[in-house]
C-alpha cells in the first residue's frame, strides 16, 4: 500500500522533515505491533485487578456518589419521589439534574444489568453500579493513554506511563470509587489522543473523533469542553504553512464534533452547567463571596446534604486569613499535584519536561499539545482553589495521567546518568536494566498503599443505615449529616428529604472516638447538640471502646428540642 504525502512527516526522533510541494511515496506502517497487543493484554489485567480489588473492598463509596447514584435512579423512574403535579420525564430529570447526564446514564445502564446478578438493596446496587461504571471506564483508559504514549515517546514509555497511572494511589482510588472520574478521563483521552493524531498528520476525520470526545466528556465535567482551546491554537499555529482555509477546516471539523454531543444539552439547560458552582466560575467579576470563603459549609439547611469530597485542600479562614488567595490556591494545588502522582513521580515527571527540550525546540505539535493542555488544566485548579475555596485529588487526575506519561520518559535518562554516577556505578550491574528497575521500584512502592480498602473508618455508617431501615417509620425524621446512612435507609434514594411539621421520633448518626473533623459538614454541630439530649440505641462496631472510631445513632423523642436545635443550631 502506498500513500501520496504532501505534508511534513513525523520521524520517530521528533524531527520534522519537510517534502514540500513534491508528491513522497510512503509504505503505511501500523502503529501497533504484536509485542504492543501483548503489552496492552498485561496493563488491561493489571487494570482489571486493581480495580475489581478496590471496589470489591469498599466500604462505602465517596459522599459524590449519592448524588450521581440518585440521578440515575431517577432517570430510571422519573415518578419515583416525585411530588409535582404532573408527571415528569426524563429529559426533565437532566435539565433540573445539578450533575452533567452523562456518568449518571452509565449508571442506570449497569444498575439494570446487576439487578439480574445482585442480591443487595437498591441503595447498595445504586452505589455499587456507580463503582463499576467508573471502573470499567478506568480500565479501558488504557488503550487510549498508551496510544498517546506509542505515538509521541515510544513503546517503553507508552507501557510504563500507563502502567503508572493504574497503579498509583490516588488515581486508582479514584476511578475504582462512586464518582465520574473515570469516565471523564477515558473521554478525554481518546480526545488527546486523536488529538495529537490529527495535529502530526491533520485529517477532518481525526479532528472530528477528538472533538466528538470532547463533546463526551463535557457530558461528564464541564471543564472537558476547554480541550477545545490548546488543540484549536496548536493546529492553527502548527501548520502555519498550509493555507489558512485548511485549517480553519480542521477548526471547524473540531467544532463540529463538540458540539454534536455537547450543544443539545447546553440548549437543553440553557447555560453552559448546572453545577452548583458554575455561577462561580464562569462569572469572574462577581464579588459575591462562595460559602467557603466566608467560613461556611457548601450547603446548609436540613436534607439539603449534597456530596462534600473526602480527598481536598479546604481554605480555613481562622488559619488563612492573613494569606492572599492566590498564594493558597497554588499551593493547595501543588500540594494536590504531589499526592495524586505521589510525590517521587511528580519529581521525575518534572524531569520528564526537561528531558523533551529538543522536541519542543523542534516544535512537535504533539508534545506541545501535552503541555499546553497540563498548563491549561492546572491553571483552572488554581482559579477554582481561587474563587471556590478547595481544590480536590480528584480535579488533578487529568494532569497526572500527563504526568506519568513524562515521568516515564525521564527513566531512561535517570538509568544511563545512574550507571555513570561515581558514587554509585560500580553497583549497577546491567546498565540497560536500570530504567526498568526503576519503574519497577515505583510500582512496588505505591502498591500497598493502591491496595488498601477505600474508606475503610466509614464502615459503620452503612450498617447504621441498613439497621435504620428496620427502625425508621414514616413520621420519624432522621439527621445524618454524613449522608450515608439515610441512604442505605433508603431515604434519600430519589430525593434529599425535607421534614417539617414535627417529629414523631428523631434518629441522629454521628462519629465518635478519634475521629476527623467534620466543620464542612452542614448539621454537624446540630447533630452533636441533638446527640448530647439522646438516647445511644445503635453502634459500629458493637464493641468499641471509647476511644475508638465508631458511628453512634441517637435517639431523641423530644420533638420541641428536636425543632429548636434545628431551626436555631445548638444550644
Amino acid at each position: 500500500m502506498i500513500r501520496y504525502n504532501m505534508q511534513p512527516v513525523s520521524l520517530s526522533s521528533g524531527a520534522v522533515a519537510e517534502v514540500g510541494g513534491r508528491l513522497e511515496m510512503t509504505a503505511v506502517r501500523p502503529l501497533l505491533k504484536g509485542k504492543d497487543y501483548a503489552a496492552l493484554a498485561v496493563l488491561l489485567l493489571i487494570a482489571i485487578a486493581v480495580h475489581l480489588w478496590l471496589i470489591h473492598h469498599t466500604a462505602v463509596p465517596a459522599r459524590d456518589s449519592l448524588g450521581y447514584a440518585r440521578i440515575a435512579l431517577n432517570l430510571s423512574d422519573p415518578q419515583a419521589g416525585w411530588q409535582g403535579a404532573e408527571r415528569r420525564s426524563r429529559i426533565e430529570v437532566i435539565r433540573t439534574a445539578e450533575q452533567p447526564p452523562g456518568y449518571p446514564l452509565v449508571i442506570w445502564c449497569v444498575e439494570k444489568t446487576l439487578r439480574g446478578v445482585s442480591g443487595g438493596s437498591l441503595a447498595e446496587r445504586a452505589l455499587q453500579a456507580a463503582q463499576y461504571a467508573n471502573g470499567v471506564a478506568a480500565v479501558l483508559c488504557v488503550i487510549p493513554l498508551y496510544l498517546l504514549g506509542r505515538m509521541l515517546f515510544g513503546f517503553w514509555v507508552a507501557a510504563v506511563g500507563t502502567l503508572l497511572f493504574q497503579v498509583l494511589p490516588v488515581p486508582a482510588h479514584v476511578t475504582s470509587d462512586g464518582v465520574s472520574e473515570g469516565l471523564y478521563l477515558l473521554f478525554m483521552s481518546i480526545a488527546l489522543a486523536a488529538g495529537v493524531w490529527g495535529v502530526r498528520r491533520p485529517t477532518v476525520g481525526r479532528f472530528l473523533i477528538s472533538g466528538g470526545a470532547i463533546g463526551a466528556a463535557y457530558l461528564v465535567r464541564p471543564e472537558g469542553v476547554l480541550l477545545v482551546l490548546p488543540l484549536s491554537l496548536i493546529i492553527l499555529g502548527t501548520w502555519r504553512g498550509r493555507p489558512l482555509a485548511y485549517r480553519l477546516g480542521w477548526v471547524a471539523a473540531l467544532t463540529v464534533g463538540v458540539a454534536a454531543f455537547g450543544l443539545p444539552y447546553m440548549l437543553l439547560i440553557g447555560k453552559l452547567t448546572n453545577k452548583p458552582t458554575g455561577k462561580h466560575l464562569t462569572n469572574p467579576f462577581d464579588d459575591q463571596l462562595p460559602p467557603i470563603w466566608r467560613g461556611q459549609p457548601l450547603s446548609q439547611g436540613l436534607g439539603r446534604h449534597h456530596g462534600v469530597c473526602l480527598w481536598a485542600e479546604w481554605w480555613n479562614p481562622q488559619q488563612n486569613d492573613q494569606s492572599r488567595r492566590s498564594l493558597w490556591a497554588m499551593q493547595a494545588v501543588g500540594k494536590e499535584m504531589l499526592k495524586s502522582l505521589h510525590y517521587a513521580v511528580a519529581l521525575l515527571a518534572l524531569l520528564g519536561v526537561a528531558c523533551q527540550y529538543r522536541r519542543l525546540q523542534w516544535g512537535e505539535p504533539g508534545t506541545l499539545l501535552l503541555l499546553a493542555v497540563a498548563s491549561l488544566y492546572l491553571g483552572l485548579l488554581v482559579y477554582l482553589a481561587m474563587r471556590i475555596g478547595y481544590v480536590s485529588e480528584r480535579h488533578t487526575l487529568l494532569v497526572t495521567g500527563l504526568g506519568c506519561l513524562f515521568a516515564a520518559t525521564s527513566l531512561p535518562a535517570l538509568g544511563r546518568w545512574l550507571s555513570i554516577a561515581p558514587a554509585i556505578r560500580h553497583l549497577v550491574i546491567w546498565p540497560h536494566l536500570m530504567p526498568t528497575g526503576l519503574a519497577s521500584m515505583l510500582v512496588v512502592t505505591a502498591l500497598p498503599q493502591t491496595l488498601q480498602p477505600l474508606h475503610a473508618h466509614r464502615e459503620g455508617h452503612k450498617h447504621a443505615g441498613l439497621w435504620l431501615a428496620g427502625q425508621l417509620h414514616d413520621q420519624d425524621w432522621l439527621v445524618d449529616p454524613f449522608c450515608w446512612a439515610e441512604w442505605y435507609a433508603g431515604r434519600t434514594l430519589y430525593r434529599t428529604t425535607e421534614y417539617r411539621g414535627r417529629p414523631q421520633r428523631t434518629w441522629v448518626v454521628v462519629e465518635e472516638g478519634k475521629v476527623s473533623p467534620h466543620s464542612r459538614l452542614p448539621q454537624w454541630e446540630q447533630a452533636q447538640e441533638l446527640a448530647r439530649h439522646g438516647q445511644a440505641v445503635y453502634q459500629w462496631p458493637p464493641q468499641a471502646d471509647a476511644d475508638q472510631p465508631r458511628v453512634v445513632v441517637y435517639r431523641v423523642d423530644d420533638a420541641r428540642l428536636v425543632q429548636r436545635i434545628l431551626a436555631g443550631g445548638p444550644r
